[in-house]
């Protein structure tokens, strides 16, 4: 596991206040604890997870790979990506959190890279009543189908100690509310180009580590037949580029969710 990661689910303790959690369970690390009474202390745990806990580590990549791969089918040069991130990988654990005495279990998937190359958290998947509120909550935008798919493998998903990350599908109409709250009238945004363009047609499903970054949908780009991923940064008030005739990762922007994904997934250079 990455060094980081035993320092991130370290428990508090009298001796030290360091942790960010008062209970982490390794649910890989405790074939001990029998479904009926986990499924009690976490009613989100997915039966899933629970099977998924019971296999070996490399039983456990090699299932959460085609379980992405079957979920995520586009663009073409996603699945050959996604082998390559699931080589990266030297272990997957489930885990179940308590932030607080008093706070619910929470249940996540860590995704280790090896060679102390960071790693990703995922929350359990929205389920299909989910991701309709969703839709009905944004019913004047189409959403990307990829991202949609996203949240079925997991609806909240983080890079290494990111507490805000991929927005739950059940907070983005509160994100959203928050993010137009920064603007006073259209002019309050441009593009670099310095073009105004209106703040609602923007939906933000990112956040930067509790920073005013965002990557958003964007109601006006549809570079593929799905709205188009823009970044937009409070320091400049400015979103990227579209026109920008460098890549992706220089302009970021990304014609699909897809795209934008395999940019979140790709190696941190050290």
């Amino acid at each position: 596991m990455d060094y980081h990661f035993e320092k991130f689910f370290h428990e508090f303790s009298d001796d030290s206040q360091t942790g960010n959690f008062h209970r982490v369970i390794a649910l890989h690390e405790a074939p001990d604890i029998s479904w009926n009474c986990i499924s009690q202390k976490v009613p989100e745990l997915p039966r899933a997870w629970f099977e998924l806990a019971q296999l070996n580590k490399q039983d456990r990549i090699e299932f959460l790979h085609d379980y992405w791969e079957s979920k995520i089918q586009y663009p073409p040069n996603l699945s050959e990506f996604l082998d390559s991130f699931f080589q990266r990988l030297d272990d997957i654990g489930i885990y179940i959190t308590q932030a607080k005495f008093d706070d619910p279990y929470e249940a996540q998937i860590v995704y280790s890279i090896r060679d102390n190359g960071g790693f990703f958290r995922g929350r359990p998947p929205a389920t299909d009543e989910e991701i309709l509120l969703l839709q009905n909550d944004f019913s004047e935008f189409i959403l990307p189908k990829d991202y949609l798919n996203f949240l079925q493998i997991h609806n909240g998903f983080y890079k290494t100690t990111d507490f805000t990350g991929i927005t739950k599908s059940t907070d983005m109409r509160k994100s959203y509310d928050e993010f137009q709250t920064l603007f006073s009238s259209p002019e309050d945004i441009v593009t670099k180009a310095h073009v105004s363009i209106d703040p609602h047609k923007l939906i933000p499903f990112y956040k930067s580590f509790g920073t005013p970054y965002y990557h958003c949908f964007w109601a006006e780009w549809y570079p593929e037949n799905e709205m188009g991923v823009v970044y937009y940064s409070s320091a400049t008030k400015q979103v990227s580029n579209v026109s920008d005739s460098g890549t992706a990762i220089e302009s970021l922007c990304f014609s699909t969710f897809s795209d934008w994904l395999i940019f979140y997934l790709e190696p941190i250079d050290t």
